[in-house]
């Protein structure tokens, strides 16, 4: 009887073990990472930029490795930009021809992508998740005057 409660304390012991560790390394390569939260300020008609990046260090030649996707806070998409390559053919109609991605800096680990002549209703919350062997998320509050 005391060996099989000796086996069961070390299984117990050994799958907690193993949880904390699992924990531990997802917090440290970044899946736990809260998010960036930025608020930034734009006038009808101009235009304004949202930046979402990882460190260069994290590219080293692996650009075709990430992907980057920028959504409304309604999930509508407005921009992906995959392997380096803006993709944005299933964009929401609301953002057609307005948005700008800069692929030397993609290069750079800063996944800019500009929204152009502002209206009011883009006012609202923006999503930028980076994806692939480093991830980021950075939510972008944009205020429209």
């Amino acid at each position: 009887m005391r060996a099989n409660r000796r086996k069961l304390y070390v299984f117990i012991f050994s799958f907690y073990s193993w949880c904390i560790i699992s924990v531990l390394l997802m917090y440290f390569t970044g899946s736990f990472c809260a998010p960036v939260r930025v608020t930034v300020e734009g006038f009808v008609g101009d235009s304004v930029v949202f930046s979402c990046s990882i460190p260069e260090s994290e590219i080293r030649d692996k650009i075709e490795e990430f992907s980057a996707h920028l959504r409304d806070d309604e999930e509508k998409i407005v921009c992906d930009i995959t392997g380096g390559n803006r993709t944005c053919a299933d964009q929401a109609s609301e953002y057609k021809n307005r948005v700008e991605t800069f692929l030397e800096d993609q290069k750079k680990g800063n996944f800019t992508f500009k929204l152009n002549v502002l209206q009011k209703t883009d006012a609202r919350k923006y999503h930028c998740h980076i994806t692939g062997p480093s991830q980021n998320h950075t939510i972008t509050e944009l205020h429209v005057k």
